[in-house]
């Protein structure tokens, strides 16, 4: 198969000077991509930030072109799809037709390149790459559907949805908005794969105050705000946060969370060997995903790795979450404001080896059928059979 694939994913070498680039979007979509081009002939575009300096061998590379303009990302769309069209076309004269193009994620680049493809090649088979836009399903504000019409190549998602072929999303809940349309859809979670994590692995403590781990965004969507708010209401018990990262928001949170002398705050870890080193010491991981619009409608990755980890996971109860794990992980309603401090006084409760053979009964059942080869194998059957 013959694939072409619109995304933000970025060379190793442009990651190594950029390591804080590398980032859970970039970790899925490297997997994806190695993945899919273990069975396809692979063309990747990638849009990526104008801050980034590229050497020639990135901006040159044949099979991967990489769009980056001198304006802001609003400004930068239509010369963005202008140089992929010609791209494109290009490989059209030399012979070069996908079978399938692939758009990570909606965005107006990629909603532009995928009318385009309809008309100029209508049997290509067009894919969307996950559905989790927050617009999507919700009624807008006038001011706001007036200001989003302003912006260049922007359709709403309801508009973009019929130029695809197919939908494979992580989440479940995304699965009603192909129904009336009659849309083929496809769950795609992603998949586990240590890719360095477990390298210089450590066990945690036996006995004593336990340590809770997070790592991931600090974006208000993720929840880290609610767990520090969780944490700090139960003075009284013998736990530890440990939080891995960095974003626009960690000073804040650091300032909010700042009396409390049980919280440690570690950074971003640029290997990930660094990074198994210390979630190994943790017992149990977080997923404080709040309840905010969309938040049913994605799947947050970070918890293959928790998983890796061989450790238990506690996490705010998600559709597709609990879908994917049923019993295995334990769940509090973040409806309930008390809810993840009660499900924290639980964990400060059990046993270390309790919480450590939950950890390994959670990595043996579900990183095998989750692994990333088998997930990307049923996403190509299902694309072959559009």
């Amino acid at each position: 198969m013959k694939i072409f694939h619109l995304g933000f994913w970025l060379p190793p070498s442009l990651v190594h000077r950029y390591p804080q680039q590398n980032g859970a979007g970039q970790l899925w979509e490297t997997r994806l991509l190695q993945n899919l081009g273990n069975g396809s002939e692979l063309r990747i575009a990638s849009i990526v930030d104008r801050k980034l300096e590229l050497t020639d061998a990135e901006a040159e590379n044949p099979g991967h072109l990489i769009l980056q303009g001198r304006f802001g990302k609003d400004l930068q769309a239509y010369p963005s799809f202008v140089e992929l069209r010609r791209t494109y076309l290009r490989w059209r004269r030399q012979g070069w037709k996908p079978d399938c193009f692939i758009v990570y994620n909606s965005h107006p680049v990629g909603n532009a390149f995928a009318r385009f493809v309809a008309k100029y090649d209508p049997d290509v088979k067009r894919i969307l790459l996950f559905l989790d836009s927050k617009y999507f399903g919700k009624k807008l504000k006038l001011f706001k559907r007036l200001r989003l019409r302003f912006k260049p190549l922007y359709w709403r998602d309801e508009e973009m949805l019929p130029y695809f072929h197919g939908v494979a999303a992580a989440s479940l809940s995304s699965q009603r908005f192909c129904q009336d349309g009659r849309i083929p859809w496809h769950w795609f979670p992603g998949g586990a794969q240590a890719d360095g994590l477990l390298d210089k692995a450590l066990s945690p403590e036996p006995e004593g105050t336990k340590q809770i781990g997070y790592f991931g965004s600090h974006a208000d969507y993720a929840g880290l705000r609610e767990l520090l708010g969780a944490f700090k209401a139960k003075t009284d018990l013998p736990l530890k946060l440990s939080i891995a990262g960095v974003g626009a928001k960690t000073e804040e949170l650091r300032q909010y969370a700042a009396s409390d002398p049980r919280i440690e705050w570690m950074g971003f870890f640029n290997d990930r060997a660094d990074l198994g080193r210390w979630a190994s010491r943790c017992h149990v991981f977080v997923n404080p995903r709040p309840p905010h619009y969309g938040n049913d409608n994605n799947f947050a990755s970070k918890i293959f790795d928790y998983m890796q980890l061989g450790r238990p996971v506690l996490s705010s109860t998600t559709p597709t979450l609990k879908h994917a794990f049923g019993d295995s992980m334990t769940w509090y309603d973040a409806e309930n404001p008390c809810a993840l401090s009660q499900a924290l006084a639980g964990i400060a409760q059990r046993s270390v080896a309790d919480l450590l053979g939950e950890g390994e009964a959670l990595r043996g059942k579900y990183c095998p059928i989750y692994s990333w080869g088998e997930t990307v194998h049923n996403l190509e059957k299902w694309m072959a059979k559009i």
